[in-house]
């Protein structure tokens, strides 16, 4: 999910007045958006990937664990994971503390993580593996991370073969749904013809200089959720900042009191994606999930898309070679 960056000179200068107002009050319900005719995913998630990279066993890993229970404190119920983060066990301690602190049950919680390795020691023996070190016993959604390794090469197994390995999650009970992350059209091909257990999920780099507009169809048009994570990209991202798309949002803002950040998740939903976004500030974990209670108008989300259309860049995952610009 989204790095922690800097505040931007929008972002700064745009802050909400009635942030005070959002901590004294009950965050608004988060939607669930349908993974399955059984399983709905919260429109919003917090992230621990990026921002906590490898944070397990340094003297970030009490910042991580506080982060994750202030933002459970706030009303966040996805957690996204990754065995790529190595920061599971400190992430588990946390909801685990949590869970017992509060009382609230396991199920309340939808958690994700994902596997790299694939192909040794192969998908079931990661998933097991996280589980044990999140002291869980099933992942609500469970992804293949990459359609390739870290570095751009593929795979030694074969896509198709690796997804039977993910069916095999949901046969054991270890996961109640699955999924890709990263995935292009052409990954994506290999696998939904005949499969017995779908892919739900597509958790894609998603925000205004990196739309995909194809891809996202054709998700939308197989049935699968694209989740969005670096949704502030355009705001955080060093190398995004200052584009065009900020004087839009800048308009937006000026127009609804809401921030550059709740108009760019905002953005992410109402072009069909959830989000999954990421902060040490808790002021920020409340203005995050108070993005359920308006809208962009149909120009405004127009708008915002076409600022950020001449300008289409990955920040992540740059050995990727992609499908469409």
């Amino acid at each position: 999910a989204g790095l922690i960056e800097p505040e931007s000179p929008l972002r700064a200068a745009c802050l909400a007045p009635d942030l005070r107002a959002m901590a004294a009050a009950e965050p608004p319900a988060v939607p669930m958006l349908p993974l399955t005719k059984d399983l709905g995913i919260p429109a919003i998630g917090y992230g621990v990937g990026t921002a906590w990279f490898k944070a397990a066993g340094t003297e970030r890993e009490a910042a991580l664990q506080a982060s994750v229970v202030a933002a459970l404190d706030a009303g966040f119920r996805h957690l996204d994971e990754a065995e790529m983060y190595q920061n599971e066990g400190a992430t588990g301690k946390a909801v685990g503390e949590w869970l017992a602190r509060t009382g609230t049950p396991r199920e309340q919680l939808f958690i994700t993580s994902k596997v790299i390795n694939v192909d040794d020691p192969g998908v079931e023996a990661v998933c097991r593996r996280s589980l044990e070190a999140m002291g869980l016993t099933y992942f609500d959604l469970y992804l293949v991370h990459a359609p390739f390794m870290t570095d751009g090469t593929p795979f030694k197994k074969s896509l198709q073969d690796i997804w039977r390995e993910a069916e095999g999650l949901v046969d054991a009970g270890l996961a109640k749904a699955i999924g890709v992350s990263n995935w292009r059209i052409s990954d994506l091909e290999q696998v939904c013809e005949g499969t017995r257990v779908k892919p739900v999920c597509n958790q894609l780099e998603a925000h205004p200089y990196l739309q995909q507009p194809k891809l996202l169809s054709w998700c939308k048009a197989h049935g699968i959720l694209v989740t969005a994570y670096s949704p502030l990209g355009s705001i955080v991202q060093e190398n995004l900042r200052g584009g065009p798309v900020d004087a839009v949002v800048a308009k937006v803002v000026e127009r609804s009191g809401k921030t550059p950040g709740q108009v760019l998740l905002r953005w992410n939903l109402q072009t069909g994606r959830g989000v999954l976004t990421t902060t040490s500030k808790p002021e920020r974990l409340l203005e995050f999930l108070s993005i359920f209670d308006f809208e962009l108008t149909a120009e405004e989300v127009a708008e915002i898309s076409a600022a950020g259309s001449a300008r289409q860049q990955r920040v992540f995952w740059k050995t990727m070679p992609a499908d469409e610009p």
